[in-house]
C-alpha cells in the first residue's frame, strides 16, 4: 500500500518509438539539484533562494505492448504497481495501443492510462466500445507539450494515490462490518441459549422441589426394608429373602440415581449456592485430574500448559465438579475418537481483559456443528439411553455462569474437541461470600 509519506509515482511509457521514450524521461525526470553551483551562484551574486524543483517520476520503458502486460504483471507481483501508463496508440508489429489497455486492467485494475495518437485511429466512441466508459482513461494528442505532460502524470498518480486508499480503506470497513456481525450473531445465540437455559432452571427448580419429598419417602422404605433384610428376621426361605435383597439393591440404586439427578438439577438452576472464596486454579485442576485418572484411556498423552495465574473467587468444589465434569467429557471422546494416540491438553493462561481462562482439549471424536450448538442444554447427550442424564455439561455451565464467568465449546468432528472457561479473577480483599 502507498502512503503519503511515500507516493506511488511508477510510471510506464509504452510506445516503438526509443525517441519518445527519451522525451518523456526529460519531461517527467528532470535532473538532480546541483549544490555546489548553487554554492557558487550564493557567493557571487548574493543570497539566492533555491526554488523547489517539480515532482521527479520513476519512468520505465517497454518498446511493445506484450512487454507491458508482462512488466505490469511482474511489478504488481512484486507489490510495486505503476501508477500510471503513457501508451501509444500504434506500435506494429504488435498489438496496438487499445488493446494494451484493455488486457493492461486485466493485469493491474487500478492502473491509470493515457493513451498519446498523432493520428485519429479510433473515434471516441469506437474507443469506448472497446474499453467501456472508464474515468481511468485520458487521450492526449502528439506532438504533446511538456507541461501538460508532467500535470497529467501528477494528477494521474495523486488521483491513483486517493483511490488505492479509498479502496482499502472501504476493505477495512467491510472486514470491521463483518467482524461487527460475526460479534452481534454470537452474542445474539448466546443471549438465546441463556435464555432458554434460565427457563429451563425454573422448570428444574421446580421439577426438583415436587419429586424429592416423594422421592424421599421411596428411600427411606427402602433403607428400612434393606435393615430389616440384613437382620434376617423374615420368616422366608432362603431364596426369597436373596431375590427380595436383590430386588431391594436395584430398587435403593434407582432411587439413589434419581436423587443424584436431583442434585444436579438444583446445581443447573443454582438453588445450591455455596459460599466462595480466593481459588487457586491449578490445584483445584490437579485434583480433577487425579479424579478422572482412571476414566482416561490407557497410552494418553497429558499436557499441561500452565501459565502464572491469579486466583479466582469461587467454590472450590463447584469447580472441581466443572472441570471433573469437562475431563469425564474429554476421556469418553477419546476412547470413541479416531486418533490411535489420544492426547489431552489442559491449559490455563490470562486474557488481555483479565479474566481467567482454562482450557481442556482433546483429540477425540469431536463435536458435529449440529450438535454443539446445544451441548449445555440441560437433558441433551448424544449417548446410548441408560448411559448419561445430559445434564452433565448443563451443570457445568450452570455453576460457571453463577460465578460471573463464561464457558464455550470449539470442535471440528474428527479433529476433537476444546472447552473454554473463562473465570474473573478474585478481588485482592475477597476472602469469603455467603450467597445472596
Amino acid at each position: 500500500m502507498s502512503t503519503s509519506a511515500s507516493p506511488n509515482r511508477r510510471i510506464l511509457v509504452v510506445d516503438d518509438n526509443r525517441t519518445i521514450h527519451q522525451d518523456f524521461r526529460k519531461i517527467l525526470c528532470p535532473p538532480a539539484a546541483n549544490d555546489s553551483l548553487d554554492a557558487m551562484e550564493a557567493t557571487l551574486f548574493g543570497h539566492h533562494e533555491k526554488q523547489d524543483l517539480a515532482l521527479s517520476f520513476e519512468v520505465e520503458s517497454a518498446f511493445q505492448g506484450e512487454d507491458a502486460l508482462h512488466m505490469a504483471r511482474s511489478a504488481r507481483q512484486q507489490g510495486r504497481p505503476y501508477a500510471l501508463a503513457f501508451i501509444d496508440i500504434r506500435m506494429p508489429p504488435g498489438i496496438d495501443g487499445v488493446e494494451t489497455t484493455s488486457r493492461l486492467w486485466q493485469e493491474d485494475p487500478d492502473i491509470q492510462v493515457v493513451i498519446c495518437s498523432a493520428y485519429a485511429d479510433y473515434s471516441w466512441e469506437e474507443m469506448m466500445l472497446k474499453l467501456g466508459l472508464s474515468q481511468r482513461l485520458l487521450i492526449l494528442r502528439k506532438p504533446f507539450d511538456g507541461i501538460e505532460v508532467r500535470q497529467l502524470a501528477f494528477a494521474l498518480t495523486e488521483k491513483w494515490e486517493l483511490l488505492r486508499s479509498n479502496r482499502l480503506h472501504l476493505e477495512d470497513l467491510a472486514r470491521a462490518v463483518e467482524e461487527r456481525t460475526r460479534q452481534l450473531t454470537a452474542a445474539n445465540t448466546r443471549l438465546i441459549q441463556s435464555q432458554r437455559l434460565e427457563a429451563l432452571g425454573r422448570l428444574s427448580a421446580g421439577l426438583a422441589h415436587e419429586i424429592n419429598n416423594p422421592l424421599s419417602f421411596i428411600l427411606a422404605n427402602l433403607s428400612y426394608l434393606r435393615s430389616q433384610l440384613e437382620a434376617d428376621t423374615w420368616r422366608l426361605s432362603p431364596h426369597d429373602v436373596m431375590e427380595l435383597r436383590e430386588v431391594c439393591a436395584e430398587s435403593f440404586d434407582g432411587a439413589d440415581r434419581i436423587r443424584r439427578i436431583i442434585q444436579n438439577i438444583k446445581l443447573f438452576s443454582r438453588l445450591d449456592e455455596t459460599p466462595r472464596t480466593r481459588v487457586d486454579v491449578h490445584e483445584v485442576l490437579e485434583l480433577a485430574l487425579g479424579e478422572a485418572r482412571h476414566l482416561l484411556p490407557e497410552g494418553i498423552q497429558l499436557a499441561r500448559d500452565f501459565h502464572n495465574i491469579p486466583p479466582v473467587f469461587a467454590s472450590e468444589n463447584g469447580l472441581q465438579q466443572v472441570f471433573f465434569g469437562l475431563l469425564a467429557n474429554a476421556a469418553q471422546a477419546l476412547k470413541e475418537g479416531p486418533s490411535s494416540s489420544p492426547t489431552l491438553r489442559v491449559a490455563t493462561c490470562l486474557q488481555e481483559d483479565g479474566r481467567v481462562a482454562v482450557e481442556i482439549q482433546d483429540n477425540g471424536k469431536g463435536i458435529t456443528a449440529e450438535h454443539l450448538t446445544r451441548v449445555f442444554e440441560p437433558f441433551f447427550t448424544t449417548k446410548r439411553l441408560g448411559s448419561g442424564t445430559g445434564l452433565g455439561l448443563s451443570v457445568c455451565y450452570g455453576i460457571i455462569l453463577g460465578l460471573g464467568g463464561d464457558i464455550t465449546a470449539d470442535s471440528t468432528p474428527g479433529q476433537g474437541a476444546t472447552f473454554r472457561v473463562l473465570l474473573p479473577p478474585a478481588p485482592l480483599e475477597a476472602t469469603q461470600s455467603t450467597p445472596g
